[in-house]
């Protein structure tokens, strides 16, 4: 029994639960704040909380906050500018192809910075989806600060009352790589985030940003490694939304209990954020179908557009990749 349990450990990887101390109390706030607004704003609102929290692992500039500081400023121009430039689509691919080029390269120099890149080129694509005029694009942005801030305030509170708490993960160190593989590496990246998003537009895919996102995620200069990832994603992928829609036509007419379900799958993953990609994927999968249910409704539509982008993003990236013999 005892090499059974080991082998499942193994398996699972590590699991920080005091990233979900950290962290998950800010959800909570977020989300009892949040009861009162518009649906669709408060999904912005819980899912900047939720974006910045998993830089609470992290530093940058040798401030200990300084990277979900920075994420959050980050995340609310990206807002603001991806709302405003999908008014006009001839501008938002080569924004998005110029920001993820510098997200791609920075894989091999620093890993905070590319985790503070990821976000904003994240939150540029979801933004772009919901093209508004400037005011209402600005409001877009107020609303990723006010959640980014609100996590960031709990987190600091939290780090003085519980300093366990508050201790950084392991950085994953990054990989120099030889100057003309970083080019074919980057340039691989940006075709094949562009590409996917135009396959997923052109499918007419609810939330097409997911494609793009996946591609991004999972592209990595070795193509096992791109190939291993794909897997994971699309089983973890799998696995949370079918949870989640699962319990979301078991509850749906009981709003607290999929608030805590939402809570308990986004504390799940802050705090595997080290631990197997397919249980990070899962967790991550079910909080947003979570999120994405309570603030537009029809779960299984939501499911199904995330898993045929997930497939979408994935292939791409594999063929690309291939493509440029990575």
């Amino acid at each position: 029994m005892q090499a059974y349990w080991q082998q499942i450990k193994k398996f699972c990887g590590e699991i920080y639960w005091r990233e979900t101390v950290l962290c998950a109390p800010a959800i909570i706030i977020v989300l009892a704040l949040s009861l009162d607004m518009d649906p669709t704003d408060s999904v912005v609102v819980v899912g900047a909380a939720f974006s910045v929290g998993f830089g609470a692992s992290r530093t940058f500039g040798g401030y200990r906050w300084g990277a979900v500081i920075a994420a959050t400023a980050g995340m609310a121009l990206a807002a603001f500018s991806g709302s405003l430039a999908s008014e006009h689509a001839y501008w938002s691919f080569p924004v998005i192809a110029a920001l993820t080029a510098v997200c791609a390269a920075l894989t091999a120099y620093d890993n905070n910075l590319w985790w503070i890149s990821l976000q904003v080129v994240i939150a540029f694509l979801v933004a772009g989806y919901y093209p508004r005029p400037f005011d209402l694009a600005l409001y877009r942005a107020e609303l990723v600060l006010l959640g980014g801030g609100i996590q960031l305030i709990g987190m600091i509170l939290l780090a003085v009352l519980v300093p366990q708490s508050a201790r950084p993960l392991p950085v994953s160190p990054t990989t120099p790589l030889e100057k003309r593989l970083l080019v074919r590496f980057v340039l691989c990246v940006v075709i094949a985030v562009v590409f996917a998003l135009i396959l997923a537009k052109d499918a007419g895919l609810a939330n097409d940003y997911w494609a793009p996102m996946t591609a991004l995620l999972i592209l990595r200069p070795s193509g096992e490694v791109t190939l291993s990832r794909a897997l994971n994603r699309l089983i973890g992928t799998l696995l949370g939304c079918g949870l989640a829609t699962v319990i979301i036509y078991l509850f749906h007419d009981a709003l607290f209990m999929l608030l805590i379900c939402l809570t308990l799958t986004a504390a799940g993953a802050f705090s595997m954020q080290k631990a197997h990609y397919v249980l990070l994927s899962s967790m991550i999968s079910a909080t947003i179908v979570f999120l994405i249910a309570l603030g537009y409704g029809d779960p299984i539509q939501t499911t199904e557009h995330r898993l045929v982008a997930t497939l979408l993003g994935g292939a791409t990236a594999i063929v690309i990749g291939r493509i440029f013999r990575l």
